[in-house]
């Protein structure tokens, strides 16, 4: 059985995208009424996906505006879609669409939906506006390109706001570790390396047939007060994040609004090389207009992370610690390039000189503590870990990162299961802690616990095969002790599975 590699997740974007072959198939939400559209033969190029999703994504005008997305029409009234944080306060609110009409909100008609970070707002027009088509599908089968459209923060008027369309790779689910930093709540489950700006909160996540997939809802990153200006400046640490639109028709469907839906649940088909090309023209980092600012150098240097040009990355991130030496976010992002470039020595040194600079910022630990264990290092990265914890307690992701050195590296299979155990208590649907706690028992000879937690896996990923075939393993009657070599050994599988470490190409 090989089990998802979590170590190769933190060295990051070391293997190419491959095409997608995919096929469709039917859905079917009870409560909803669903009106179904004919799946589209072809993706769509970069324009037209832009073109189509300015129709449907409206701006929220309020003291912090942010995006939307109209999801639905009765009569005069329309339903739009958006993050519940941006209307989280009650205030007046306005929806702009594309043709600049503004319609105020009334504030005690939105709909907060419960546990997941979606509201749905509403206002009334004779005009004829576009339906977003939303797209139910297995999302996570494989990098794939996605698209965020929407209007950034801006206090200009309306006609002379400049609309945002973002590119990116939405990312697998195997390396999602690698980029949560918070733990995941509110419904947020989508991962992807778009460049996105404040402002685009609710906007859509788009596939390259132009349908809604998530709601975005926010850009990892921290505010960093500089002395020297007296101001605060954001600095991008990260990726981002949103809610996919299958959290959305479980939750809606919940409360039986009856809201009609157009949606499709077939996947986009492969890129063709013209779709790829055209996707190019958006891949560009704006210049930096502060030279002299730590924060803007910094936050280039993540944009071009993000977009897999870590040489041009790595300079940036030079270029700000050489205007500010101990601005921790950009050792930070130091770190990160290194890493991904495979210099990991350098990279250690980098994370090192970040948490000396702020000894709390929890991430660095985290991630340093990873590459440890990836170099054959436990028990390095075991301080690591217990760094994080001390600082950032609640980070699932750490204690699962945990019990996988104990049982993989040290052996050690009954502390490895209470580190599973806690991951498992901060987030119950982890399917990835059960898998290494059922592995586990199955390493100490306690095969009915061992079965009870591969079962809970099963539950929470039904469709995957590998964890099917570990409890099919396991369900045979009088399992020899000799058949725990069935299960390779995890530094051995991790050794052989490593992805190529070449860059990768984003229009792979």
């Amino acid at each position: 059985m090989k089990f998802k590699n979590f170590l190769r997740s933190f060295v990051k974007f070391l293997l190419p995208i491959k095409p997608l072959l995919i096929t469709s198939s039917l859905l079917l939400i009870p409560a909803t009424t669903i009106v179904f559209k004919q799946p589209v033969a072809l993706a769509l190029m970069a324009d037209q996906i832009k073109e189509i999703s300015t129709e449907f994504t409206v701006l929220i005008d309020a003291i912090n505006p942010a995006s939307g997305i109209i999801i639905s029409h009765k009569k005069d009234t329309y339903y739009v879609l958006t993050a519940k944080h941006v209307v989280e306060t009650q205030d007046e609110y306005a929806i702009i669409t594309k043709d600049g009409e503004r319609y105020e909100i009334d504030y005690q008609r939105i709909i907060k939906l419960p546990r997941v970070d979606l509201a749905i707002l509403e206002f009334r027009s004779n005009k004829k506006y576009q339906i977003a088509t939303l797209a139910k599908y297995d999302y996570q089968a494989e990098f794939r390109h996605v698209f965020v459209s929407g209007w950034p923060e801006s206090r200009l008027p309306f006609a002379e706001r400049e609309h945002l369309f973002s590119p990116g790779l939405l990312i697998n689910e195997d390396y999602e570790l690698a980029f949560i930093k918070d733990p995941v709540s509110n419904g947020y489950e989508l991962f992807y390396n778009n460049i996105t700006e404040l402002g685009l909160s609710g906007a859509p996540v788009l596939d390259t047939q132009g349908r809604v997939i998530g709601i975005h809802g926010a850009s990892e990153g921290t505010k960093i007060y500089d002395e020297e200006s007296n101001s605060v400046a954001r600095v991008n640490i990260g990726f981002s994040y949103g809610i996919p639109i299958n959290t959305f028709l479980e939750s809606v469907n919940k409360l039986n609004i009856g809201l009609n839906f157009q949606l499709e649940n077939s996947p986009p088909p492969p890129l063709t090389r013209k779709e790829v090309f055209s996707i190019e023209a958006y891949l560009k980092v704006p210049e930096t207009t502060d030279i002299s600012s730590a924060a803007a150098w910094a936050n280039r240097g993540n944009h071009l992370y993000r977009l897999e040009r870590f040489a041009e990355a790595l300079v940036a991130f030079e270029r700000s610690i050489k205007i500010r030496e101990n601005f921790y976010p950009a050792w930070y992002g130091k770190a990160n390039v290194l890493s991904a470039l495979g210099r990991y020595n350098a990279a250690i040194d980098a994370y090192k000189k970040t948490v000396k600079i702020k000894p709390d910022f929890y991430l660095a630990w985290r991630d340093q503590g990873a590459l440890f264990a990836y170099l054959d290092r436990p028990h390095e990265a075991l301080i690591s870990f217990h760094r994080v914890i001390t600082y950032k307690p609640d980070d699932f992701a750490v204690w699962y990162l945990k019990g996988n050195v104990l049982a993989a590296n040290l052996q050690k299979y009954e502390e490895a299961i209470a580190a599973y155990n806690k991951a498992i208590q901060l987030k119950s649907d982890f399917a990835d802690a059960w898998i290494g706690k059922g592995e586990a028992f199955y390493r100490l000879g306690n095969y009915e616990k061992a079965r009870e937690a591969v079962q809970e896996a099963v539950r929470l990923k039904p469709n995957d095969q590998e964890i099917s075939n570990f409890l099919n393993s396991l369900n045979k009657d009088n399992l020899p002790q000799h058949s725990v070599e069935l299960i390779p050994n995890q530094r051995e599988v991790e050794r052989r599975s490593y992805p190529p470490r070449k860059q990768p190409n984003l229009l792979w």
